[in-house]
């Protein structure tokens, strides 16, 4: 299917429910799929979505609480230290979670591949929590966060987006989130989204190695 016929069928396609379902996840999809702003919710079978509004963050508008400002120094920030470990701890503190092991398979190629990336908070050498998601382009797309303290997930977010800022990055949150509004994420209309997304994933990144930006 051209392109340009995939992104008119996407601007149609359901606002709150599945686009499409296919049996397995495959890491080769996957990114063609994030690609065109689609992206995995469940599985078994996998369910592939692409709602409107889409919870979209431009990391210059992070919001940055005063009083966080002194927990920071009780963390450390790491860049691709632990992606697996961080994956694994964000399905085990939840009580229903998409994350199986055909999903971790999958995730594991696109490590492998360079594409998936993760920002992980630690106390004392002992990991609390954090972000991870792929890079393709000037695009974040945010996949899940954990956070085993208080605002742990909120550090996370606010570092990312220092980092990525310069870049002129944006941040795919997929759905509305009380937590990432708070934050200064926002609902933008898909057909918004999709035209930004487009633009955005065919741009290099601007960095050669996501892990040395700290």
């Amino acid at each position: 299917m051209a392109q340009s016929s995939l992104y008119s069928k996407l601007l149609n396609a359901p606002s709150d429910a599945p686009v499409f379902l296919t049996p397995h996840l495959e890491s080769d999809f996957l990114l063609k799929a994030y690609r065109f702003g689609l992206f995995p919710w469940t599985s078994n079978p996998t369910t592939w979505w692409c709602p409107d509004p889409r919870m979209t963050l431009f990391p210059a508008d992070i919001y940055k609480q005063k009083s966080l400002k002194r927990f920071f120094k009780h963390y450390e920030f790491k860049l691709d230290k632990a992606p697996l470990t961080l994956i694994k701890l964000c399905a085990s503190t939840r009580k229903y979670t998409w994350i199986d092991e055909n999903f971790l398979k999958a995730y594991e190629v696109l490590l492998k591949q360079s594409f998936l990336h993760s920002l992980e908070v630690y106390e004392k050498d002992e990991l609390v929590g954090g972000i991870y998601g792929l890079i393709i382009g000037k695009v974040f797309f945010g996949e899940s966060m954990v956070s085993l303290q208080k605002n742990i997930s909120k550090l996370a977010m606010i570092k990312l987006c220092e980092l990525l800022e310069p870049y002129e990055f944006i941040i795919d949150c997929q759905v509305h989130n009380p937590h990432l509004e708070f934050m200064g994420a926002k609902n933008i209309a898909r057909k918004d989204f999709l035209a930004l997304l487009k633009e955005k994933v065919d741009q290099e990144s601007g960095f050669k190695d996501f892990k040395n930006l700290l």
